[in-house]
C-alpha cells in the first residue's frame, strides 16, 4: 500500500472513526490483512500487509534482511558529503542506520537526507536524524515547534516531512522492490526549494 500522510495504520481506542490503513487495504482486497511493519500517521510511503498471521510472521523475518528507504526533510545544512552510520541505542537496543545528503538549501536551510534503518526500533529514523541534530521538519515530538510553525505557514508543510520511498525484500527467487513515490503535499515543497 501507498500509505498517505496523515492517515494510521490501524484503529485505537482513541480512534474507532477514522479509516485505517488496515481497514482500507481490508476493504481493497476484500478479507482481514495483518500490517507487517508500522509508519508515523504523520508519515507517508510503502506499507506491507500480509493475508495472514502466519504470512505476516514471514515477511516480517524477510524484511528484517531487506532495506528500507526514507527520505526526510530535516532542519539545518546537513555537512556530510558521505555515507554517515548513526548507533545510538534507543530505548536501551541497539540500533543503526545509515544516512546520505541529497540535497543542502541554504535559505530556507534544511536538508534532503536519505535514510536506512538497519534495525527496526520505535521512531527509529525520527529519533537518529535528530541526534545528528537535524530534527524531521513537522515533527511534533522529535523536532523544534517554531521550526515547524514556520515551515506551516511559510511553505504548507504541516505534517512530518518523512517518507518510506522503497522497500527490498530479499525472497528466495530473487529480491523484490516496491517504491511509492512522493506525496504531493512533500513533493511540492521539495520542488520549490533552491537545491
Amino acid at each position: 500500500m501507498a500509505k498517505p500522510p496523515r492517515v494510521i495504520v490501524h484503529r485505537t481506542k482513541d480512534t474507532r472513526t477514522e479509516y485505517a490503513a488496515l481497514q482500507r487495504v481490508r476493504d481493497l482486497v476484500g478479507h482481514r490483512v495483518n500490517p507487517v511493519h508500522r509508519l508515523d500517521r504523520q508519515a507517508s510511503g510503502v506499507m506491507l500487509f500480509a493475508t495472514d498471521r502466519e504470512r505476516s510472521g514471514e515477511l516480517h523475518e524477510v524484511l528484517r534482511g531487506g532495506t528500507k528507504t526514507y527520505l526526510a526533510l530535516v532542519r539545518g545544512h546537513f555537512n556530510h558529503e558521505w555515507p554517515l552510520d548513526v548507533n545510538t541505542p534507543l530505548d536501551e537496543k541497539e540500533s543503526e542506520s545509515r544516512v546520505w545528503c541529497l540535497g543542502r538549501s541554504h535559505r530556507p536551510r534544511c536538508s534532503l537526507l536519505k535514510v536506512q534503518p538497519q534495525t527496526g526500533r520505535f521512531h527509529q529514523v525520527r529519533r537518529h536524524v535528530r541526534d545528528l541534530h537535524h530534527p524531521i521538519i513537522g515533527d511534533g515530538e522529535h523536532g523544534d515547534s517554531k521550526v515547524n510553525r514556520w515551515w506551516r505557514e511559510n511553505r504548507a508543510m504541516g505534517r512530518c516531512a518523512l517518507h518510506c520511498a522503497r522497500m527490498t525484500l530479499p525472497f528466495p527467487e530473487g529480491k523484490l522492490t516496491i517504491e511509492c513515490p512522493l506525496f504531493e503535499d512533500m513533493h511540492t515543497v521539495l520542488q520549490g526549494l533552491p537545491w
